[in-house]
């Protein structure tokens, strides 16, 4: 049995992944108590024919690609770990953080999940948490001034997925990852099912440890192809999330689409027309979900 289990979903990109697992190594303050585990989605070999070879200390295995949750289910079930760390593969260690949070679970029984702070390339603070189930032109605005004072606040928040630290208890106990949803909503999702099943109930973050995330950074900074895919594939997991625990979807696409309407008119007054641009897509998108939803035209 180990202490600390970290478990990293891939999805080829083996320079990245290599450097994440430099990172681990690099600041393992636990030793031969850590395991570290590859659970391979790529449709490449790339990963397969190179992470053994230059981590043998890794344990990698190959999966069918059926989504993130589904791919850390296939790692948790080859672990040993008394806790988990599920780990995005673009994330960089810049310090120790594994004995600190074995520290925080055993002087705590009670917590069953936590993350830290989740900074830039550059060390700039990157959004470690999110609001729950909210959407909407309000959510906006207790986003920022919670990304402002960087509260965190356990069952109104959700940490994110690049880095959650988990009780193995809990995370049983929870019902792992639900499979069904294939990529977003997961840390929602499993938080919620901690706060139903799981002895212990708290969730926590904290800001004194910090690890890189790299996918961070401004919305309008990603390729607008690759925006209104991720929209896409939000949606997605939102209508499935939303039947799960009987929430209206038309009521979250509304929100998505006043949120979406108020970041146009901001975009517009700091001329960044070609952002604005991407949110009228995002609109236009929304609705059609919602027309498909109610089998009318939403103006």
């Amino acid at each position: 049995m180990k202490k600390l289990s970290v478990i990293i979903v891939t999805f080829n990109k083996v320079d990245i992944v290599r450097n994440c697992l430099n990172s681990i190594e690099k600041y393992n303050d636990i030793g031969d108590e850590l395991e570290v585990i590859i659970a391979d989605n790529s449709t490449e070999e790339t990963l397969a024919q190179t992470i053994p070879k230059e981590f043998p200390w890794v344990k990698f295995i190959k999966n069918e690609n059926k989504g993130f949750g589904a791919g850390n289910n296939r790692g948790f079930e080859i672990s040993c770990g008394e806790y988990l760390l599920f780990l995005n593969p673009d994330t960089v260690l810049i310090e120790p953080i594994f004995k600190f949070a074995i520290e925080k679970f055993e002087n705590n029984t009670d917590l069953a999940l936590f993350g830290v702070q989740l900074v830039k390339s550059n060390l700039k603070r990157n959004h470690s948490f999110f609001i729950m189930d909210q959407y909407g032109v309000y959510a906006l605005i207790k986003s920022k001034i919670a990304f402002i004072f960087n509260k965190y606040h356990d069952g109104k928040m959700f940490i994110s997925g690049a880095d959650l630290f988990v009780r193995r208890e809990s995370f049983e106990q929870a019902g792992r990852f639900d499979e069904n949803i294939f990529m977003y909503k997961e840390e929602a999702d499993l938080i919620k099912r901690i706060k139903m099943y799981s002895d212990a109930f708290q969730t926590k973050f904290y800001k004194e440890k910090k690890l890189i995330h790299l996918e961070g950074g401004t919305e309008d900074a990603v390729g607008f192809d690759r925006k209104i895919a991720v929209a896409k594939r939000i949606m997605t997991a939102d209508m499935y999330y939303c039947q799960k625990y009987k929430i209206s979807f038309n009521k979250v696409l509304r929100q998505r689409i006043r949120q979406a309407r108020l970041k146009k008119i901001i975009y517009y007054l700091l001329c960044n027309h070609t952002a604005a641009g991407g949110q009228t897509e995002l609109i236009r998108l929304y609705k059609e979900n919602m027309e498909q939803e109610n089998g009318s035209v939403i103006s």
